[in-house]
Formats: structure tokens, C-alpha cells, sequence
């Protein structure tokens, strides 16, 4: 049953009278569940009936001369008959206003009770005007109320009197408030849980919605791969994916620690101690950067792992926790040892004609030659010491060896520009193109004089090689406040406007550059991280058939 503006019942589908159960060899008829309805109809007629039950037996041993009354003993049969209808009835198949119809018969049942003038059971009406005002309209109840009214003024006109009034008055209005306050409270009762289950359902999506999200986030991580792994700050197990799994050969129920795949130190190495494992590390709660183990699988084959921790960020103490991460670099190291072995061999054979060009030059220069000649090969000499000392450093070093300065000192930048034109004068010569050269007395830096003289050989050596036969090439310094400013200035092809930033990329070369002269593209990109790492910067301006302005600022030397 429920309550609204008018007369409403909670609307229940009926069910049907009985359902079979049946096993297999017996079938047996039970009784179909009873709906909430029928239950609410049953026990407010069932309380009503038993209090009139428990009236009569009380009459029966006190006065028993009441039951003689034929309105009284009419009002105890209709109250019968009205609670073994309503037992019996299909509740579930009626309407609203066939429920209403009990407790109005209850109202007419009550009041024969009280025909006689006494009121002493007027109280009975108590419990059909609850079941009104708990499940039903204000106007519904209002109709209750005033039938009530009504018969008492019959009542009141059959025994005039003072007495008589006060209690009908007081009657009324203790009804009256009872059913009010009931109303009101059922009614807010029903907003109250009409908003519940209105939070209910919004907390349910919400509670969907991040169950979703964490799905996918799940899934997410289980596609990534790296190994990942969240543990409590009490070294329980949050959380792992599926990278995780593959790489330890774990099984879905199977623990890290259960794991038969355990770090080796190296290939061939013996195992990690148990506790210095990552997982054991991270479990009680230590933080560390990547450290690379070796893996062998169960197939026999050794994998190179890097493996991490560190803390969760956490609003609260309750929430932190400890990510675990595991990448296998298996390739990676194949890859840079590839690598190292082409360097080497590469650097071993470029050594072998180096030193014969570096033997013969030498050898040259003991004869009686020319001036000219002697110059000549004074620079093929420096030249291919220069190249054996970068060819040897290439092979102790990794890349970074080709930006990183070996060492800062104090240095004069001329003396570093002067050797760099040096080495360009013969291919200059042999193309007519004119040499200028701007420089002050001293340029002041302080920095890696090897390293600088690789950044303008590139820079001189690009700028004759992209310059027309008959053209300049024109070399500018000053010192200018804290810092050493050098332009490079051609008359050159130029480079257009959308790839002046693409040049410094490994490998980039223009077709324009492609056809006029061969390169590797590598050239710019090593001199600008050499600039870069002696805090300095190496910019380009270019106009397309007019030439290019290669502009490197190096901070000055702080005691120059």
C-alpha cells in the first residue's frame, strides 16, 4: 500500500496462487511468495480484529449483558466478517480502491459499536483512521475524519447532553490529531526514503562508474609493457599486471614472492639473496632507482630487466603505497652492444689509413720540400692527429663523450679559430672563395679547447663546402659584456626558412644541400650540443641563395 494526493495503493503484480517444484521423482505444490501489500492489508485488519477479539472476551467476564445489544453484537460480526474477507481476498488483483473499502467498513463496524450513546469503544476508531492516514490521501483522510464526525452527531442528538458534546468534541479532535500527525509523518517518511533512494541510486552509479574506470584502468595497465607493481607500506600485495606476470612466469593466483624466475646479477651470475631482491626491497618499503638485473625464463633464455621503486603520492596515511617497475631492456643492451662492436670495428679500420696518412706526412715533412708544400702538409699532419685522438676517444666513450667537454680551462678562442681557418684555407683555395676575418687580440672563454675547435671546423668546413666557386666566407668575434659572440658568415645556397630547425636533427639533410655536396648530416647537431654543453648557444639565420650567418655565444671567461 502507499500514500499520495488521493487514494493509492502500492502497486503489486499479482502472483500466481502456487508454483511446482519438482525434483525427479517427486513434485510438490508450493505455496507462492505473499507480496508486501497483502501483507501490510492482513496486519492492520489482523490488530483491529484481535483487539475487538480481546474486547469481547473482557465483556464476557465483566459485562456480559453488552453482548445482548443487537447493535453491539452487529458491530462484532461485521468486524469478523470484514477480517475473514480481507484474509481472503486477491489483493494483489484489486485496485487501490478496493483496499479502501476495509478500512471504511472497519469506520462503519466501529461506529455500530458505539450506536448505543457511551463511546466507551470509540477508541477502535483509532485503527482504521492510522491505516488512512499511514497509507492514503489527505482528502481521503479528511472523508474519514468527517464520516467519523457525522456519526458521532448522530450519536450526540440520540443522547443530548453536556457531557455527551465534550466527549464527541474531544473525540474528534483526538482523532483528528492522530491522523494528522500521522499523515505528516508518513508523508515525510515517504520523502525521506524517496531521497534515499534517490542517493542510493546516484551513489550506485557513482559506484559504477568508478568501478568502469577502474576496469579500464586495469586494462590499461595490463596492455602496457612494463612490469608494475603496488604494494601496501606494510608489504601486501595491491596490485600487478599482466607485463609482471610474463616476465616472473607467475600464474594468475601465484604470489612475486612464489616466483621461479629470479634476478641473477649478470648473465650467468649467481642469484640476488632473497632479500635483496626488488619485490622483497620494495615490501619493506625502500625506495630505489633503476638497477638492471638478468632473468633466466623457463625456455633457458637470459633477459636483461631494469627494475625501480619508489612512493605513491597519498592524501592520506591509509592510502600510500609503494610502485614497483619492471622494464625488460633485453634488446636495448643487444642494441648498444651491436652498436659499440660497429664503433670499434668502424674506429679500427678509419685508424689503419689514418696512421699511414700521419706516417707519410711526417716523413714529408724531414725531406727538403718547398714552404708552400711544408705548410701543406703540416696541416694534413694535425689533421690526422686530430682524427686518432677522436677516433680513440670514440672507443672509451659512449655519445656523450662527442658533446660533454673533457675539461674547462681558461683558453683564448682566437687561437681556437685561427687553427679551425688554417684547416680550410686549402679547400678554399682550391674553389676561389675569399677568406675574411674579423678578430680581436683575445677572445677569453673558458672551456674545452679540443671540443670548440671540433665546433668551428664543422662550421668553416660547411660554409666553404655550401658556397659557390669565387664566393666569402667571413669569420666575425668580439667580446660583448659576459660573453664571446662568433659569426660564420657565407654567401652560400642558404637554407630555406622551414628546415633552418630541422638541420640540427641527426641524419637531416636538404635536397639542395644533396646535390651540392655529400655529408652525413650529423655535423651540426654535435656542434650544437658541444656549444650547449659550455653553457653556450649556436643559432642559425639563413636566406635562400644569399647565404647563412651560423652564430656561436660562449660565456666569457670570469676573470678575463
Amino acid at each position: 500500500m502507499s500514500s499520495g494526493g488521493r487514494s493509492r495503493t502500492v502497486d503489486v503484480a499479482p502472483a500466481p496462487a502456487a508454483t511446482w517444484s519438482t525434483s525427479p521423482d517427486t513434485r510438490v505444490l508450493a505455496p507462492a511468495p505473499i507480496s508486501s501489500r497483502t501483507r501490510s492489508i492482513w496486519l492492520s485488519q489482523l490488530v483491529l480484529g484481535a483487539t475487538v477479539l480481546a474486547v469481547v472476551i473482557l465483556l464476557l467476564f465483566i459485562q456480559p449483558g453488552q453482548l445482548a445489544s443487537w447493535t453491539f453484537s452487529g458491530g462484532i460480526l461485521l468486524l469478523v466478517a470484514i477480517t475473514a474477507a480481507t484474509m481472503i481476498a486477491p489483493w494483489g488483483r484489486l485496485s487501490a480502491a478496493a483496499v479502501l473499502i476495509v478500512p471504511f467498513a472497519d469506520l462503519f463496524a466501529v461506529g455500530l459499536l458505539n450506536l448505543e450513546g457511551d463511546l466507551r469503544f470509540a477508541f477502535l476508531w483509532t485503527f482504521p483512521i492510522v491505516w488512512i492516514a499511514l497509507h492514503y490521501g489527505a482528502r481521503t483522510l479528511a472523508v474519514a475524519l468527517g464520516a467519523v464526525g457525522l456519526f458521532l452527531l448522530v450519536v450526540a442528538s440520540l443522547g443530548p447532553g453536556t457531557d455527551s458534546t465534550i466527549r464527541v468534541v474531544l473525540i474528534v479532535i483526538v482523532l483528528s490529531f492522530i491522523g494528522i500527525t500521522l499523515h505528516v509523518g508518513s508523508r515525510r517518511t515517504r520523502a525521506f526514503k524517496r531521497l534515499l533512494r534517490q542517493q542510493a541510486r546516484r551513489l550506485r552509479s557513482t559506484l559504477d562508474r568508478a568501478t568502469a574506470q577502474e576496469r579500464r584502468i586495469a586494462e590499461m595497465i595490463d596492455g602496457i609493457d612494463l612490469g608494475i607493481v603496488r604494494l601496501s607500506p606494510t608489504g601486501e600485495l595491491l596490485a600487478l599486471n599482466a607485463a609482471y606476470r610474463g616476465l616472473y612466469g607467475l600464474g594468475e593466483q601465484e604470489s612475486p614472492t612464489d616466483a621461479a624466475v629470479v634476478e641473477h646479477t649478470g648473465i650467468d651470475g649467481p642469484e640476488v639473496p632473497v632479500d635483496e631482491r626488488p619485490f622483497a626491497r620494495a615490501a619493506r618499503g625502500e625506495a630505489f632507482q633503476p638497477e638492471t638485473y638478468w632473468l633466466l625464463d623457463a625456455e633457458g633464455a637470459w633477459r636483461a630487466v631494469t627494475v625501480s621503486a619508489s612512493p605513491l603520492a597519498s592524501r592520506s596515511e591509509g592510502e600510500a603505497s609503494m610502485l614497483l617497475v619492471a622494464r625488460e631492456v633485453t634488446a636495448l643492451l643487444q642494441a648498444q652492444r651491436a652498436r659499440d662492436q660497429v664503433v670499434a670495428m668502424a674506429s679500427h679500420e678509419i685508424r689503419n689509413p689514418l696512421t699511414v696518412i700521419l706516417g707519410r706526412a711526417e716523413l714529408a715533412l724531414e725531406r727538403d720540400v718547398d714552404p708552400a708544400s711544408r705548410d701543406d702538409f703540416a696541416v694534413i699532419e694535425a689533421s690526422a692527429e686530430r682524427m686518432l685522438t677522436m677516433l680513440e676517444q670514440t672507443l672509451r666513450d659512449s655519445r656523450s663523450s662527442f658533446t660533454a667537454p673533457r675539461g674547462t680551462d681558461e683558453i683564448d678562442l682566437r687561437s681556437v679559430l685561427e687553427a679551425a681557418l688554417v684547416g680550410v684555407q686549402a679547400n678554399a683555395r682550391a674553389r676561389n672563395i675569399t677568406l675574411h676575418t674579423e678578430l680581436p687580440p683575445v677572445l677569453p672563454v673558458r672551456g674545452d679547447a679540443f671540443r670548440l675547435r671540433q665546433v668551428f671546423d664543422n662550421l668553416l668546413t660547411n660554409a666553404v663546402k655550401y658556397t659557390p666557386r669565387q664566393g666569402t666566407v667571413s669569420v666575425r668575434a668580439a667580446v660583448a659584456g659576459d660573453v664571446v659572440r662568433v659569426d660564420v658568415i657565407d654567401s652560400g645556397i642558404g637554407i630555406p626558412a622551414d628546415e633552418i630547425d630541422r638541420v640540427f636533427e641527426p641524419y637531416f639533410r636538404s635536397p639542395e644541400a644533396g646535390q651540392t655536396a655529400q655529408g652525413t648530416g650529423l655535423g651540426l647537431g654535435i656542434a650544437r650540443d658541444i656549444v650547449e654543453a659550455h653553457a653556450g648557444t649556436l643559432t642559425l639565420a639563413s636566406e635562400v641563395g644569399a647565404g647563412t650567418t651560423a652564430q656561436v655565444v660562449l660565456p666569457r671567461a670570469a676573470d678575463a
